[in-house]
């Protein structure tokens, strides 16, 4: 998920105006579920510099 998540970011960057904002928006639903399902990892907290994504602990 976290380097989805990044590489999803990295398109953002090259997306015209309008589909970046269709993009940004599914990107939040994204990752309000994401958030919701799992739960912060304190042990990865120096990772947030990556994106919060990286901080979050889930089942493997």
């Amino acid at each position: 998920m976290e380097d989805a998540r990044d590489d999803l970011d990295r398109a953002m960057l090259h997306l015209p105006p309008g589909a970046r904002r269709d993009l940004g928006r599914l990107i939040t639903r994204i990752d309000e579920e994401f958030a919701r399902r799992t739960l912060p990892e304190p042990n990865n907290i120096e990772l947030a510099m990556f994106g919060w994504w990286w901080t979050r602990m889930r089942e493997r």
